[in-house]
């Protein structure tokens, strides 16, 4: 084994050597102690430079985390603000009770004579504030000359606040109507069903 094997072994492995050899190859050897210093220095000199590969990969490691952050970030965003949009464009559609059997109890027609003097005459234009649905429905029957029809008794717990306006015609009064919540109304004929 030549010296520089000696030093390169003492430098690793230290505990199989004692220290007069170790003082006398590494302290008191000239040749020595310039090869264990110049070891020394390279040992130091890779610790860094592995250690600033380290730090590098480590930076771009953090860079490529904080990009995929942000992208899941926007991604989300456009995501809630896309369906915040639709949800606002698209009017709320009411929810539609079935009835197992529909048992339709007609109540009886308003005959058109008892309808005051000024609405058959011209158009009726009312607003309703916190009236029950029945009530609603009844001035509606009531202007157009039809029947109505409950097939459940939850009219008369719902109120509401709406404006009646026979220029706008039938269809368009009831339509607005199904526009709140749980509340159906259709045309069958000559009566208004309401759900």
């Amino acid at each position: 084994m030549d010296k520089i094997e000696r030093i390169i072994d003492m430098t690793e492995h230290p505990e199989r050597y004692t220290e007069d050899e170790l003082r006398q190859l590494l302290i008191d050897d000239d040749e020595g102690n310039r090869i264990y210093k110049t070891l020394a220095e390279l040992n130091v000199a890779f610790n860094m430079d592995s250690g600033m590969r380290l730090s590098q990969k480590t930076k771009k490691y953090h860079f490529i985390n904080k990009a995929a952050a942000a992208i899941i970030a926007i991604c989300l965003i456009s995501g809630i603000t896309y369906a915040a949009v639709v949800l606002i464009q698209r009017p709320s559609v009411p929810a539609k009770i079935e009835a197992t059997a529909p048992s339709i109890s007609p109540s009886p027609a308003t005959p058109v004579s008892d309808v005051p003097a000024s609405s058959t005459k011209g158009p009726v234009v009312k607003t309703y504030e916190d009236t029950p649905l029945s009530a609603i429905v009844a001035d509606i029957a009531r202007a157009y000359s039809k029947l109505q029809a409950y097939r459940t008794q939850k009219a008369d717990s719902l109120r509401l606040y709406f404006r009646l306006d026979t220029r706008r015609g039938l269809e368009k009064n009831i339509e607005e109507l199904n526009t709140f919540e749980n509340i159906n109304i259709e045309i069958n004929g000559d009566t208004l069903v309401v759900d």
